[in-house]
């Protein structure tokens, strides 16, 4: 149904997004990627223009959008500015 970004954090790694399948049949989620903070900045690149974006925020979201538009079905993010791990969750 949707490929989602949430953030996530602990004390080991700091703030990370989770990418998830939201899907009908079953319905519930399947973990599809973990972006850490060492991850994104293999995927970006140190010189990456973020506009001051959390480098993770923009990894996950340059990966879920493509994935999303691979697989035709929505992206949704709720918070890429501002790492909230209870932004509001899609919602079909």
């Amino acid at each position: 149904m949707a490929i989602e970004a949430i953030w996530d954090g602990d004390t080991v790694h700091d703030w990370f997004v989770r990418l998830l399948a939201i899907t009908a049949d079953p319905a519930g989620e399947a973990r599809m990627a973990t972006v850490y903070w060492s991850t994104a900045q293999k995927y970006i690149g140190e010189q990456e223009d973020r506009h001051q974006r959390h480098p993770v925020a923009v990894a996950a979201e340059q990966a879920g959008r493509a994935l999303a538009e691979h697989l035709s079905v929505p992206f949704h993010f709720a918070s890429p500015e501002t790492r909230d791990d209870e932004a509001p969750r899609w919602q079909p």
